[in-house]
């Protein structure tokens, strides 16, 4: 009888401790029921995301109404909506316009030349901005600001051997919006010439190389230019931006600058050095910018067409004419590529490759019109940083380092910009 009572207790007991494991077993989660709290918390994110920006959509369009309300508030001076006449509308119709344009703003690259880098300066802002260039060019040609023109420096018996050229330049930029998407231009520079020439007279028998010293300054050629944003169709298309630049004539001529000459009186070589080309030409372009997160694409293309001057011609006793008559240096076909990334919040790089084509020289007085040689490429890879001060003002540094034969060896440009204004 106690055998069996204690046999009954012992069942009792087990049965009591393998309850709670059970019930433990029960509760615990298969691996399809875990895969589907996944993705309904998966799904609910989404949602979340979607709903965010949806919210910012709408915080972005009340932005806008509130600033047309304003307009018409100033414009009617209190009047009614419904008694705002068309001009009120129209006006803050044309605000809306500017604020979506604001809101597709173009990205902020270093800005490595005229055309690229940059963003367009907002209506009703004044930036000035002061640069400092160098550039160092070691060539076995004479080159007058990338056109050839032997004529004008390498003459007689003097063949060049070696030119050591370093250019300074200091500029002044001054820009301003005319509106969100125009914006005009205009550049002045002060230039500084070095030059140092290793030739050889090889008609007088002269075994050592002669060095020839001759140096420039002065005022460079001044330039107009107008940019202009043209109007996104879509938000995944690319920025298009088209460019004008007018260049002057207003630096030294190299036409006119006077020569060395050697004891027999035969000009041999300039003593001066020319600060500007000595002709006008126009440059139309056409950049583009596509972002792509977190790179920036961006690439221009254009067509630089330099007018042909006059630059005198006379006659001799014997009737021989002298001079250059009618000189047309050439045009060229520009094109450009690269891209740029920012690495923070106040620093981006940018990469790009120039080439540019120019096209023969052709001079009234030489023998067959044009100049043999003068059609010559100039390459050029550049490499932009900036980097944003505390108080917002960007600092642009870009480097040049030439590709072929004619380009220069290697340049260096500095620019700090200064907004005035809204």
């Amino acid at each position: 009888m106690n055998s069996k009572f204690a046999t009954l207790i012992l069942s009792l007991a087990t049965l009591l401790v393998s309850q709670p494991v059970l019930a433990a077993a029960k509760e615990q989660p298969t691996n399809r029921e875990i895969l589907k709290k996944m993705e309904e918390v998966n799904a609910q994110y989404s949602e979340l995301l979607d709903k965010m920006d949806s919210i910012d959509r709408q915080r972005r369009q009340l932005e806008l109404l509130m600033y047309q309300i304003d307009d018409l508030e100033q414009y009617r001076g209190g009047m009614d909506v419904e008694d705002a006449s068309p001009e009120a509308v129209e006006v803050a119709t044309e605000r809306k316009k500017e604020l979506e344009a604001q809101t597709q703003a173009m990205p902020d690259l270093p800005r490595v030349s005229s055309d690229v880098g940059g963003v367009l300066t907002p209506k009703g802002r004044l930036t000035i901005e002061p640069s400092m260039g160098y550039s160092y060019s070691s060539v076995n040609r004479i080159a007058i600001e990338g056109f050839t023109i032997l004529p004008a420096l390498l003459v007689g018996i003097i063949d060049v051997v070696e030119a050591d050229r370093d250019t300074y330049t200091a500029r002044l930029t001054a820009r301003y919006g005319v509106t969100n998407r125009l914006e005009a231009e205009v550049s002045g520079s002060w230039v500084y010439r070095d030059d140092a020439t290793r030739s050889r007279e090889f008609l007088t028998g002269a075994v050592e190389d002669s060095v020839y010293k001759a140096q420039g300054k002065g005022l460079g050629d001044i330039e107009f230019g107008l940019r202009y944003q043209f109007e996104r169709r879509r938000p995944t298309s690319p920025f298009l931006v088209g460019n004008l630049r007018v260049k002057t004539d207003t630096g030294t001529d190299p036409f006119e600058i006077a020569t060395m000459s050697s004891l027999s009186g035969q000009p041999r070589f300039s003593n001066e050095l020319p600060t500007g080309s000595g002709f006008w030409s126009i440059n139309p372009s056409l950049t583009f910018i596509y972002p792509s997160d977190p790179v920036v694409f961006f690439g221009s293309v254009g067509y630089l067409w330099t007018l042909e001057d006059d630059k005198g011609t006379s006659t001799d006793d014997e009737g021989n004419i002298t001079g250059f008559g009618k000189v047309d240096p050439g045009d060229a076909y520009r094109a450009s590529f690269g891209l740029g990334l920012g690495l923070n919040e106040n620093s981006s790089f940018s990469i790009s490759y120039q080439l540019d084509q120019f096209t023969r020289t052709k001079i009234e007085t030489a023998p067959g019109q044009s100049i043999a040689g003068s059609d010559v490429t100039v390459g050029k890879l550049l490499i932009g940083y900036s980097l944003r001060t505390s108080d917002g003002t960007p600092l642009n540094l870009a480097v040049g380092i030439g590709t072929t034969d004619d380009a220069p060896d290697t340049d260096l440009t500095f620019r700090i910009p200064f907004n005035f204004g809204q």
